[in-house]
């Protein structure tokens, strides 16, 4: 059974042991502090499982803070591409109002790692 590694009201980590994936999965929109623990505890379990590949459930996804996106480019980004996950994929409605912030993500990622979009779980497992 997969157990969420880091769960608060903002969001989730669960390593999906079966698929060798970290899932983050947003539930609203957080900041700052509640923003980033959210996103090193996924960093964390990316570090511990060799190859496993990130996942992240964007539907409940948000607009980030200017300083949170400063960070994730220039702090969380880099760390993860020194982990050995190749596949980034997000998971997001087919119509977004987010859209304009996850492409903005997606080219960051894309520096990196490979980058698709889906609309479910089972179609990110099935990119990768």
């Amino acid at each position: 059974m997969n157990q969420p590694i880091y769960d608060t009201q903002y969001g989730n980590v669960t390593y999906m042991q079966e698929d060798n994936v970290v899932l983050l999965t947003w539930k609203k929109k957080c900041s700052f502090d509640d923003y980033r623990n959210v996103t090193l505890a996924a960093l964390e379990t990316l570090q511990k499982h060799e190859n496993s590949n990130f996942v992240v459930d964007a539907r409940n996804g948000f607009e980030d803070e200017k300083e949170d996106v400063e960070w994730g480019f220039s702090v969380l980004l880099p760390a993860m591409s020194k982990t050995d996950c190749k596949s980034v994929i997000f998971i997001m409605e087919v119509v977004n109002e987010i859209e304009e912030e996850m492409d903005m993500w997606t080219k960051e990622f894309k520096k990196y790692f490979t980058v698709d979009k889906v609309t479910s779980y089972r179609d990110a497992i099935d990119k990768l």
